[in-house]
């Protein structure tokens, strides 16, 4: 199966649909749009797109941003309306970072309390059934 760009898809979707191809065309960027502006919001740790699967944020990726904010906040000196603009972005930004790994450190702990729980109960489907292939106590 060759990949199909979406200029070549349009006219097709459209022609399917019977839309005009500016009608789809804007739909899939305004589609895009979204999907881009949702993974550079910070405002959610996983992004699921349909049939391309989950887009995650990489804990490292976070841990140097705010590394990187926090040494220009300290060397940061300017005067006036512009040290005030800055220093409110860099503070919306760090608290929005922090917010995020927040999300992601409880979806990591909820991630490890699964598995620790499957592994608990396939353990115990185990054992369960040695003693049923073992046979009553007698």
């Amino acid at each position: 199966m060759k990949p199909r760009k979406s200029k070549e898809l349009i006219p097709d979707v459209a022609k399917q649909l019977g839309v005009s191809e500016q009608m789809v065309s804007d739909v899939t960027s305004f589609y895009w749009h979204e999907i881009r502006k949702s993974l550079s919001s910070l405002k959610h740790a996983r992004i699921h797109v349909t049939n391309l699967g989950d887009f995650t944020i990489k804990h490292w990726k976070i841990d140097e941003r705010i590394e990187s904010l926090e040494r220009f906040k300290e060397n940061f000196r300017q005067k006036g309306l512009q040290e005030i603009v800055t220093r409110f972005r860099t503070d919306e930004t760090l608290f929005d970072l922090k917010a995020i790994k927040e999300l992601m450190d409880e979806e990591n702990q909820r991630r490890d309390f699964i598995k620790l729980h499957k592994t608990n109960n396939e353990s115990k489907k185990e054992h369960n059934s040695d003693l049923e292939s073992k046979g009553s106590d007698s």
